[in-house]
């Protein structure tokens, strides 16, 4: 196991969903407060390089979580928000380490980049055999791209880059509201308002025969 201890380490999105877990996690294994950094989105914009450079400083490992992404109704009305915020972010935070004191780079997948016609449960050998879900594939392109950019840099610049492919999360912290929220939660709002107002049926997105495989936001972290 790598020493973190004293380790310079930047969490991009380190307050969000993932982020605040994966922080935890970090102090849990030794890593002080103050050796943790985390960019305040409103002072750096990361869909530009010069701001991505000046969050990653002097920083010895970069983990990045961030991201623009919410529930299926967040998806369907923002594909072109999303590829663009996500592709930038992702293109520039991976150039901004390049030839920098960073010893490693950690950037988050989707399970949605797998092609819409994979059988379940996916295999790393059916990334590249079709196309993703349309309602997700704005964004899920945009995510799979920092693989292929870490691939490219690890080849030419020996960037120490690795790209982890993360299912549906849940957990504390979840979004709860019908626009943004994931699978879990909707559900749960959807459930609590029909229960609320004496309904006995709710709405779904789909046909309701969708395969899901969900992991508690703790144990990603």
């Amino acid at each position: 196991m790598i020493s973190l201890e004293k380790k310079k380490i930047l969490v991009t999105g380190g307050g969000g969903f993932l982020g605040s877990f994966v922080v935890k996690k970090l102090i849990e294994r030794g890593v002080p407060r103050a050796n943790i950094s985390i960019p305040n989105f409103g002072e750096y914009d990361l869909r530009k390089l010069e701001d991505c450079k000046k969050v990653v400083g002097n920083s010895e490992i970069v983990i990045h979580l961030a991201a623009n992404t919410g529930g299926a109704g967040y998806h369907e009305g923002r594909p072109g928000e999303l590829f663009y915020d996500n592709i930038t972010m992702n293109v520039f935070m991976m150039e901004a380490v390049r030839g920098t004191a960073v010893e490693k780079y950690v950037s988050i997948g989707s399970a949605t980049a797998y092609p819409e016609s994979a059988p379940v449960p996916y295999k790393e050998d059916y990334l590249w055999t079709g196309y993703p879900q349309k309602l997700n594939a704005p964004y899920s392109f945009a995510k799979l791209m920092q693989l292929v950019q870490g691939q490219a840099y690890r080849t030419q610049y020996g960037l120490n880059a690795i790209h982890l492919m993360l299912v549906n999360m849940y957990g504390p912290g979840d979004k709860f509201d019908l626009l943004n929220g994931y699978v879990i939660p909707a559900l749960i709002r959807k459930i609590d308002k029909a229960k609320g107002n004496k309904g006995d049926f709710i709405d779904v997105w789909g046909t309701g025969k969708a395969t899901r495989e969900f992991l508690y936001v703790e144990d990603a972290a």
